[in-house]
């Protein structure tokens, strides 16, 4: 979510697990009871201090990105990197109820920012938008993430998709393998990997990635129509759907292929080993890109890409944004004007995409100098009704929590039934 793995379970960039909603909300009342922030001390001209948790080499890279054009227009950047989502966020919270905010922070549009937002923390960017027409050049999807109470409150830096498959060229061609088109074509080539002394199907051992991968069947298998029932309306009729029980047992049999090393490994570090042909396949959301263009490797030539294998495709985003906590000092208001002015350059977003593995979030950005795999990213970004809401954003922390856990705990004791786990699964999607 690597980012955006960091968090938001999807890395746990991209993550939100339980209890950040719960977590948010303490500090606001926090906060509330505080009264009013205190005044900030004086600050440079157009300064900004900078919250995130964009560690990795690609992630590092798109960061750098957004300082350098910055910069150059004359700001001073300080940079504050935290491990991962849930530190950058808990790190930015406690300033604000210490008052001193930092000036933006990265994170995803989830219950922690609508929180944010509706306690009036952070400023909203309604004149900016509306002098540069910004609305006109989004999708509509990304642009309803961005807006609580009818205002702009997060500026998007890029957007990701979830549902993804990785793999190696070499390995592929070395067996006379071609692009598995389904699910069965996919199990069949990582066997015929695993039989030759290689890793068919890389996975991390970390429960945010295990979740990742039982999200992706679930739209490959139902589509964006099914999508949006079962996981942004929770219908009840869309529980009943034997998709759920198909999509398990593709999981399980993802499960099968975890090798020794599996447990714990980073998102980052299982990407690497398709980066070196030690694996065939990854299932992972578009942030792994990035790490192949770090390598140094092409899309087309040295890596492969698709969606996850469906009949209707669909397009699971996430979107990295910057929030800005309201300031009270003039000079960093100058400065987070200045930094929202950056982010929404179109040449900026576009870098931010070749460098990190994302889809620019502006579709007036020229994509035809982006790769094969962004090709397609932004085509399905295009396609009306392909784009969904990502289960990190459409459903609440404590939801994603215990799917999460529901996910790692199927995943790990093969005793556990199928039948039990769609069983736990509808239970928490109508917990609420």
């Amino acid at each position: 979510m690597p980012d955006r793995a960091s968090r938001e379970q999807r890395p746990c960039n991209q993550c939100q697990p339980r209890g950040t909603a719960m977590k948010f909300r303490y500090l606001l009342s926090t906060m509330t009871i505080l009264g009013t922030f205190a005044a900030l001390s004086p600050a440079l001209a157009q300064t900004v201090d900078v919250q995130h948790y964009w560690t990795s080499s690609s992630e590092s890279k798109a960061m750098n990105t957004i300082a350098d054009s910055f910069k150059e227009r004359g700001g001073k950047w300080i940079d504050s990197p935290s491990a991962d989502f849930d530190a950058a966020l808990a790190a930015a919270t406690s300033r604000i109820a210490g008052g001193q905010p930092p000036s933006a922070i990265l994170m995803t549009p989830s219950s922690a920012l609508r929180d944010l937002a509706s306690s009036g923390q952070l400023r909203d960017f309604d004149d900016l938008a509306a002098k540069g027409g910004w609305q006109k050049v989004m999708a509509p999807i990304v642009w309803d993430k961005l807006n609580v109470d009818g205002h702009l409150v997060a500026l998007p830096v890029g957007v990701h998709a979830q549902n993804w498959v990785w793999y190696s060229k070499p390995v592929l061609e070395k067996l006379k393998i071609s692009e598995p088109k389904t699910f069965d074509e996919l199990f069949a080539a990582a066997d015929k990997i695993k039989a030759s002394g290689g890793i068919g199907i890389a996975t991390g051992g970390e429960p945010w990635q295990q979740v990742g991968i039982l999200y992706s069947v679930f739209l490959a298998l139902g589509g964006p129509e099914y999508w949006n029932e079962l996981i942004v309306k929770r219908s009840p009729e869309a529980l009943k759907s034997p998709v759920l029980t198909q999509a398990f047992d593709i999981f399980r049999k993802v499960s099968t292929y975890a090798d020794p090393a599996s447990p714990g490994r980073s998102w980052n570090d299982t990407t690497n080993l398709v980066v070196t042909d030690k694996a065939g396949f990854q299932f992972m959301g578009d942030w792994a890109r990035g790490e192949f263009l770090a390598a140094g490797k092409v899309a087309g030539k040295d890596f492969g890409c698709f969606l996850t294998p469906a009949e209707k495709p669909g397009y699971a985003i996430l979107i990295d944004v910057f929030a800005f906590p309201v300031n009270t000092d003039d000079d960093r208001i100058k400065g987070q004007t200045l930094l929202a002015d950056s982010i929404m350059e179109p040449a900026v977003q576009e870098t931010i995409a070749e460098v990190k593995g994302s889809v620019p979030s502006r579709t007036d950005v020229d994509t035809s100098k982006l790769d094969t795999c962004a090709q397609i990213g932004s085509k399905a970004l295009a396609t009306p009704g392909a784009a969904v809401q990502a289960a990190y954003d459409a459903l609440a922390g404590d939801l994603n929590g215990q799917v999460t856990d529901l996910a790692g705990q199927f995943w790990t004791d093969k005793s556990m039934t199928t039948q039990a786990a769609v069983e736990s699964f509808s239970n928490i999607l109508q917990s609420e």
